[in-house]
Parts: structure tokens; C-alpha cells; sequence
């Protein structure tokens, strides 16, 4: 071999242990710890948990209405009195009233897992992504070698022996090879390690996804099965003396009352037209005051790059001027309770689900709302339907109990509060034992407000809801 040749052979084999320790110091490291993917989370396993409780509750209260069940079709085949089905329609009214709730329970048990699996799919995902993308590097920079190595052609240790100057040089070229062989067989597993991974956790992703889909289907099943339990819950209210008593009181107590009443509800609803212009106002405001500050923030900034190019004039410096970042914040969407699948809406009293009356003309006059009725309701708890602030809170009423008349309290609604979710939608709770909210007050879904009463116009304890848009009084049932 003449001199050129070795001088050529020794540059590519100096090129090829240059790259391999540029590899090693800069490039990334391959070997990853070992996933966890297929692991599942503490939180899931209580979930797991949580789910397996409920199930055992609803199948305890099933077992009640079935021994119930049997005794009130005894009562209808004559076996008992009239006094003993009665009682036992109210007991059963309650177990229904408490296997919806633990229903609902499990819906939103079966909401937190799917939340839950949504968000590992995703990071799944992104790892997959990632994991792609340290393949194809490895790769490229395994390529890099490849091509070094067949420039750099076969460096054997003869072709050191017989290439070194001295012992001392050949021992140092010997420890090169291997450090780059030793190298070369690192990328190799490091690269198989990936795949592996990759594969693994493909796999894992392809589980999670067919887990999320049972969950889904799971969680709809429980949803019909509470809805089956909502309209026995109905046909027993329809059996119950106590409550077609009930509405005989109501009826002949308001169109004793109607003139009083009509001028009361005309009142109120004038007033609530008086807030929605005083809200609309207010938000007309805080748009104007927002805009003004934008504008000065523009300003500001147009001044600064105007002075900052000034500055660079006279310096002669060739700065680039500023950019500015616009970022817009996005709203979450609020999580499943039970009843929301209809809308942003979630039921405001859980555990009970019996409607007394809906949106209509009712004895000559119109009910803007729902009232939530139970034997049982007095005390349960008003809760937030949904984000929002309060824009109103009325308390103070001492008249809580049932009455034929309206004490004048609160325009009939007594104890009540209004939450503004903005876009123009409203809630309205009444008949409240106390509101424990204050105007102003920001509250979440599912918040505690106050506690169901019998204040203001109200035969007995209940919940009065509606839902308004632009103040417009719209029909709760297209929503909860």
C-alpha cells in the first residue's frame, strides 16, 4: 500500500472513531426505563373499588323493592288493606328514590374511569409519537455509521499490528475499535429495546381503547336502567293517595289565591327583566373596559417597538423589531353527573327525582318551571346546575312550612338565588330553607347552594327550577 493510500485509510479511520465519539457525547440516549403502561393506577383500582360498592347497594335496594313490590300487588288483590299499600307505596318511593341515586353514583364511578382511560390514550399516544420519532434518529444515525465504516473500510487488528508506529500506539488504536464496536453494538439493542417498547406499548394502547369503548357502553346501560327506575318512581306517585291529596290542596288553594298570585308573578317577573338589563349592562361595561385596556396595551406596545427601532437607528444596530404573542384560553367542558348527557345542565337535588309539576298553564296561570317533590326532600340539598356566578340570593323568609297563600316573600319564591352561566343562560332555585351562597360568588357544578324548604308561596317542602335564556323561562326537562 503506498503512502497516499495509508494516509487516505488513516484519515477514514480516524473519521469513523470522531464520529462514534460525537455519537456517543451528543447524541440521545436510547435506552428508556421500562414502561409502566399496562400498570393500573391506584385511583383506578379504587374506582374499581368504588363501583363494585355501588353495584352491591343498588343490588340490596333492588331486593327491598322486590319484597315491596310483592306486597303492594297483594294490597291491589284485596290480600291487604288500603292503609298498608299505602305505606308500603311510600316506602317504596324512597328505595327507588335512593336506588336512582346510587345509579347515579355509578354513572359518575364509570365517568371518573373514562376520564381516567382518556387520559392514558392520550399519553399513550404522544409516548408512541415520541418513541417513533428516537427510532427513526437511531436509525439515521446507525445509517451514518454504516456509511463511515465503508469508508473508513475494514479495520482489522492485523491491519493495526502491521499499521502502528509502536507498542504503545497499537494498544491505543486497538482500545478505539473497541470502544466504536462496543458503541455500534449499544445502538443496535438500544434500537431493539425501542421497538420492543414500542410495540408494548402499541399493544397496551390498543387494550385501553377497547376498555374505553366497554366503559362507555357500561356507563349507557346504567343510564337506561336509571331511567327505567325514574319512571317506576312516577307510576308510584301516581298510586299514592298522599300525593294525589296533595294536588287537590295545591289546586284549590291557588285558584283561591289567583288574583294575589298573578300579580305577584307579574311583579317578579318584571324585576328578574330589571336584573337581566342590569347584568346585560354590567357585561356591556366590562366588554368596553376590556377593550380600552387592549387598547392601551397596544399603544404601549407599538411605543416600545417605536422606540426600540429608534434606538437601534442610532446605534446602526440591525435588530429585528418584537413580536407580539396573541394566546387565547380555552374553556373546559364540564364533566358527566348523572343526568347531564342532555346538556351542560346537571339535576340541582340528588337523590330525588320525582317532578310534582312541569312548564305549563297550570290552573289559569303559567309555571315557568319544575318543582322536585318528595316526601322525604325537606333538607335534601340544592346544587348547582351547572358553572356559573351568583347573581342573586334572597333570604330572610321565616314562613317555612306549607301554606295555602303566599306570604309575599321573595315574590312567592322565598328563599331563592339566581346563577348566571354566562351566554345568556340563568338558573333559578326556590323555596329554599336558607341559601348559603352570596351575589358575586363563583360556584362549580354539583356546589351546594342551600337546602330544599317550603318558603314563599309553597303547599310544602320542594324545589321550584328553572331554566331561562336571554330571561326567557325555558323548559328544565329539554335540559336536566
Amino acid at each position: 500500500m503506498n503512502k497516499v493510500g495509508l494516509l487516505k485509510r488513516m484519515l477514514a479511520f480516524s473519521l469513523a472513531i470522531i464520529t462514534a465519539i460525537t455519537v456517543m457525547a451528543n447524541g440521545k440516549d436510547y435506552i428508556t426505563t421500562e414502561s409502566q403502561v399496562s400498570a393500573e393506577s391506584s385511583e383506578a383500582k379504587a374506582n374499581a373499588a368504588a363501583i363494585k360498592k355501588s353495584q352491591q347497594d343498588i343490588d340490596d335496594l333492588e331486593k327491598q323493592q322486590a319484597d315491596l313490590d310483592k306486597k303492594i300487588k297483594s294490597a291491589n288483590e284485596g290480600a291487604e288493606s288500603e292503609k298498608e299499600k299505602q305505606e308500603n307505596i311510600s316506602k317504596q318511593i324512597d328505595v327507588v328514590e335512593k336506588t336512582i341515586q346510587k345509579y347515579d353514583d355509578k354513572i359518575n364511578q364509570y365517568q371518573e374511569e373514562i376520564n381516567d382511560l382518556t387520559e392514558r390514550i392520550h399519553e399513550s399516544e404522544e409516548s408512541i409519537k415520541n418513541k417513533e420519532k428516537e427510532i427513526e434518529q437511531g436509525i439515521e444515525d446507525f445509517k451514518k455509521r454504516i456509511r463511515v465504516m465503508y469508508v473508513a473500510g475494514s479495520s482489522s487488528y492485523t491491519d493495526i499490528l502491521i499499521g502502528a508506529d509502536d507498542f504503545y500506539d497499537m494498544l491505543m488504536k486497538i482500545e478505539l475499535v473497541k470502544k466504536v464496536a462496543d458503541h455500534d453494538n449499544n445502538m443496535i439493542d438500544n434500537l431493539i429495546d425501542l421497538k420492543n417498547q414500542y410495540e408494548a406499548e402499541k399493544k397496551v394502547l390498543e387494550e385501553n381503547k377497547d376498555d374505553l369503548e366497554d366503559k362507555l357502553k357500561k356507563q349507557q346501560d346504567e343510564k337506561k336502567k336509571q331511567e327505567a327506575q325514574m319512571d317506576k318512581l312516577d307510576e308510584l306517585y301516581a298510586q299514592s293517595e298522599a300525593t294525589e291529596a296533595k294536588l287537590k290542596a295545591d289546586a284549590a288553594a291557588y285558584k283561591k289565591n289567583q288574583a294575589q298570585l298573578k300579580k305577584e308573578k307579574e311583579d317578579f317577573e318584571a324585576d328578574l327583566q330589571r336584573l337581566f338589563k342590569e347584568q346585560q349592562e354590567i357585561k356591556k361595561k366590562e366588554e368596553e373596559e376590556q377593550r380600552r385596556r387592549e387598547e392601551e396595551e397596544r399603544k404601549r406596545q407599538e411605543a416600545l417597538q417605536a422606540q426600540q427601532q429608534q434606538n437601534n437607528w442610532s446605534t446602526g444596530s440591525n435588530a429585528g423589531s418584537g413580536t407580539t404573542t396573541n394566546t387565547t384560553q380555552g374553556s373546559t367542558n364540564n364533566a358527566e353527573h348523572g343526568y347531564t348527557d342532555k346538556s351542560m345542565f346537571t339535576w340541582p337535588v340528588p337523590g330525588f327525582y320525582h317532578i310534582s309539576y312541569g312548564v305549563g298553564w297550570r290552573w289559569g296561570a303559567y309555571h315557568a318551571g319544575i318543582d322536585i317533590y318528595s316526601e322525604n326532600i325537606r333538607g335534601a340539598k340544592i346544587c348547582a346546575s351547572a358553572d356559573g356566578t351568583v347573581i342573586r340570593a334572597v333570604n330572610g323568609c321565616p314562613h317555612d312550612y306549607g301554606k295555602n297563600g303566599s306570604c309575599g316573600c321573595g315574590g312567592g319564591y322565598g328563599n331563592y338565588c339566581i346563577i348566571d352561566h354566562g351566554n345568556g343562560y340563568w338558573t333559578l332555585y326556590g323555596h329554599s330553607e336558607g341559601i348559603t351562597v352570596s351575589v358575586g360568588q363563583t360556584v362549580k357544578q354539583g356546589d351546594v347552594l342551600g337546602t330544599v324548604g317550603s318558603t314563599g308561596y309553597s303547599t310544602g317542602p320542594h324545589l321550584h327550577f328553572e331554566v331561562r335564556l336571554n330571561g326567557v323561562a325555558l323548559d328544565p326537562t329539554n335540559y336536566v
